[in-house]
């Protein structure tokens, strides 16, 4: 999965529609043609039909990525839920804009300065960035009253990612992705159980795993690696958070690193002595590391914590061994599993002539069927949503979802950065440095806190 980015502080040079396209090669996909086969099942949510039945012509902005654009290609193609039948007169085009926010920001900024945004646009959002686009920039608008005109219930998501999507009441984005931040450790079951390791276990403490990897650790062999948890706080926000550490408080403007200065310490002490007392994990140090070609290519790595997205791929990207996976350790044994929320986000523009054209759209590509299928598929993530996370299609084709179902049904929102510098905010409380073995613990963690509070006080970006 993905990180995003935080919104651009200031507006790019406004371009024309037709420059932007042309800048990119053409590449916006016009997916309004003939149906494709359906490929849905009885039960399916259907999206809110067009209210007054005319003909629109919706524009949607979004990167050229698997889970984004090509799923929702596909899942026009396949006429999911049979929506396209449902909306003859709906035509929709994607309008790609790069494949990641270094893009796709300014590209869609600077088009809405330049007054022909269209009617949808996608966000990832990182520690709330998104809300600027519905309260800053005013270009995504509340989708409450769309959707009580609609009747559609916005009740249907767990409450954690409508938290997420809401300031002051307002609900300016719908989820499309939703899942716990790297809440899984994959390990190659087959060579841990050649080297008669023993399997890991889903109530492991920290503890268990650091022994664990040491037995397994080998001139040529890693135990364990931190991996997709990465060394920032936002996909290490749950590691941060088991140990009892919030980045910030609740206003979004202190950094509270130091507020639990000994369980943070001890959090920064374990991910360094990982990689620079124990050994047990590939060092940054000593280059980029390629965790899928550590893991799956050469085997030389038995475990490492990943992203849901990994319980379709790993098993099909390695068939040379079997993948299993654990949820990720506590501090300590059958304590509460803390969480954080990693979401793909949609919203309907304030330019949209046809805003309940566009909610028929948007609740179509949140909907139950679209993400079932997306999932089935091995085409994109989860989503907030109980009833595809309790479908028997998922739970049976995948069984470590039942595992984490009720890591999601506790899910927790993403934390606050009031400025919405949350790239700028990761990047200064990266402790890379520390993993590296370059800085001791006590002085990485006070540069952290100090580094933080400087991003944390700059303009609103």
């Amino acid at each position: 999965m993905s990180l995003a980015r935080s919104a651009p502080a200031t507006l790019a040079p406004a371009h024309t529609r037709r420059r932007v396209l042309v800048r990119l090669g053409g590449a916006a996909a016009t997916l309004g043609g003939a149906a494709g086969m359906a490929c849905a099942a009885p039960g399916g949510e259907p999206a809110p039909a067009a209210p007054t039945g005319r003909r629109a012509d919706l524009r949607v902005h979004v990167v050229k990525k698997t889970d984004v654009s090509d799923w929702i290609e596909q899942g026009l193609q396949q006429n999911i839920d049979d929506w396209k039948t449902k909306h003859p007169n709906l035509n929709v085009t994607l309008e790609l804009h790069g494949t990641w926010t270094d893009t796709y920001f300014p590209q869609v900024i600077a088009i809405s300065a330049s007054g022909q945004l269209g009617d949808l646009v996608w966000y990832p959002p990182r520690h709330r960035s998104h809300i600027a686009w519905g309260t800053k920039y005013g270009i995504v608008r509340d989708l409450n009253p769309i959707a009580k005109a609609a009747k559609y219930d916005m009740g249907q998501f767990y409450k954690g990612a409508t938290e997420q999507n809401t300031a002051e009441g307002k609900q300016y984005w719908l989820s499309y992705i939703s899942e716990p931040i790297v809440p899984l450790m994959a390990y190659n079951k087959t060579k841990v159980q050649q080297l008669g390791l023993g399997l890991p276990k889903d109530d492991w403490t920290f503890d268990d795993l650091a022994e664990w990897a040491k037995r397994g650790t080998t001139a040529t062999t890693f135990g364990y690696y931190r991996g997709d948890s990465g060394a920032a706080p936002f996909a290490s926000g749950p590691y941060l958070r088991q140990w009892g550490v919030e980045p910030v408080d609740a206003t979004g403007k202190k950094a509270t690193f130091l507020d639990t200065r000994e369980a943070f310490v001890q959090a920064l002490t374990y991910r360094h002595n990982l990689m620079n007392v124990w050994k047990v994990s590939p060092n940054p140090r000593d280059g980029a590391i390629n965790q899928g070609d550590l893991f799956g290519k050469e085997q030389r790595l038995l475990a490492a914590e990943v992203w849901p997205f990994r319980i379709q791929l790993y098993p099909k990207d390695y068939t040379e061994f079997e993948t299993d996976f654990v949820l990720t350790p506590t501090v300590k044994k059958g304590e509460r599993r803390r969480s954080m929320l990693n979401e793909h986000v949609f919203g309907i523009t304030t330019a949209s002539k046809t805003p309940e054209e566009a909610f028929a759209f948007l609740s179509w590509i949140s909907g139950k069927e679209m993400n079932v299928q997306g999932l089935a598929q091995a085409f994109k993530g989860p989503i907030a949503r109980p009833d595809v996370w309790a479908d028997p299609r998922i739970a049976d084709k995948w069984p470590t979802y039942k595992k984490l179902r009720p890591v999601m049904e506790g899910i927790e929102p993403d934390y606050v950065v009031a400025n919405f510098r949350g790239e700028e905010f990761d990047r200064a409380a990266s402790w890379a440095r520390l993993e590296r073995g370059e800085v001791p613990v006590l002085e990485a963690a006070n540069e952290i806190q100090r580094l933080s509070q400087e991003v944390l006080a700059k303009d609103p970006a």
